[in-house]
């Protein structure tokens, strides 16, 4: 019987631990060199050696750029936008300031565990030109955003949040503030005088700046005089006498 022989793997180093999982392992050296580089200015060499194998090797699993470009969309980048965005899905909470805090959590924590993706979206998908932005559009959950601005309009015309708010915009905004300090947290922290920006302090800011700036007017002012005649009563009284 003349059976047809599978192609056989090509031997190419690095694979000394167990179990090691070489595709993934390529797949992370991958999204890591194009968040520092960019795509275009990435070669599959460049990869090869980062991950310590061969070119052959990086071509054994991904045919081409565009097959690599096809699976860092579908098993990185798309699993992390819906996870972000069930934060806005129909069984969310109703409350605009838990939805608004639990997206900034969500947020960071995806960006926590993948470091890469800020520098990677904004230089891939955000810019004109992006090497990533047609394949992540189709991936995006408009519905979800539409959903989301909703429930700040409906918040709005209760009362809730503030009325000067753009509803639509704010997603832009939320997301502008937690993944631009972290694209940008190189070229920040070698500016010199500049705090390295901890993820804490950054996650603890964003967070009261949204929410404090979807408060309503009227709350905040009388916040205010509360705060002020609470700061007031603390004050020990002076015992310097008047002669």
């Amino acid at each position: 019987m003349n059976m047809k022989r599978q192609p056989a793997k090509p031997r190419g180093r690095r694979p000394a631990v167990e179990n090691f999982d070489v595709r993934e392992h390529l797949l992370d050296t991958a999204t890591r060199l194009f968040s520092e580089r960019g795509i275009s200015a990435t070669t599959v060499a460049q990869i090869a050696a980062a991950a310590e194998v061969t070119s052959a090797l990086v071509h054994y699993y991904f045919t081409n750029r565009e097959t690599l470009l096809d699976a860092i969309v579908e098993e990185r980048l798309a699993p992390s936008v819906g996870f972000v965005w069930s934060a806005a899905g129909e069984d969310s909470s109703d409350d605009p300031f838990v939805m608004v805090a639990e997206f900034v959590k969500r947020l960071f924590d995806v960006t926590g565990r993948m470091p890469w993706l800020p520098p990677l979206w904004l230089r891939e998908v955000v810019n004109e030109g992006g090497m990533l932005r047609d394949r992540m559009v189709t991936r995006i959950p408009f519905d979800n955003i539409k959903r989301f601005g909703a429930r700040i309009k409906e918040a709005q015309h209760a009362g809730a949040v503030n009325p000067e708010l753009e509803p639509l915009l704010m997603f832009n905004s939320l997301f502008a503030l937690v993944m631009l300090p972290q694209a940008a947290a190189k070229m920040w922290q070698s500016i010199r005088g500049f705090p390295a920006i901890e993820r804490d302090t950054l996650q603890r800011h964003v967070t009261a700046l949204l929410l404090g700036g979807m408060n309503p007017p009227a709350e905040r002012a009388a916040r205010k005089p509360a705060a002020k005649k609470a700061d007031t009563a603390t004050r020990r009284p002076s015992t310097r006498s008047s002669s």
